[in-house]
């Protein structure tokens, strides 16, 4: 009996704190944001028309084995036909609800397809560090005196 209350003393001593979770960016916003290629990515048309999308990397700290072993300066990421398209539109003029209907109207989607189809994919382009989502300035209140 000891030991357990001896236990339940220390417990919350050893237990994880949590981490506040981000508070989730509305979908409306999302919609009205525009997403821009990173300024550090390369990226060219291919002879059949795909995206190639270079990512250069930060050099390698040196280690033990940092002389045996070659690390490549930059990753490639081929695009198929969709992404290539998509990556096209993300220049900072087209919000993501225009690059949606776009998508849509080209490959016949429904809407709601084509939307969570986008997000996902901006998403991991985000996660990667390709594109930056630029939120949209909220208007500007005028003040009494202002026309």
């Amino acid at each position: 009996m000891r030991g357990i209350r001896r236990y339940l003393k220390m417990a919350p001593l050893f237990r994880r704190k949590r981490r506040p979770r981000p508070t989730p960016i509305p979908l409306e916003v999302i919609l009205m944001s525009k997403p821009v290629r990173s300024p550090n990515i390369e990226w060219e048309k291919g002879e059949k028309g795909e995206v190639i999308v270079k990512v250069k990397l930060p050099p390698p700290k040196p280690g033990p084995f940092s002389g045996f072993i070659k690390r490549p300066s930059e990753r490639k990421y081929v695009l198929d036909e969709v992404s290539s398209y998509v990556w096209e539109l993300l220049d900072g003029s087209k919000t993501v609800g225009e690059i949606v209907d776009l998508v849509a109207q080209r490959y016949k989607l429904h809407r709601r397809e084509a939307e969570a189809s986008l997000l996902a994919y901006l998403r991991m382009l985000a996660e990667r560090g390709l594109i930056k989502l630029v939120a949209p300035t909220p208007p500007r209140k005028k003040a009494e005196g202002e026309m």
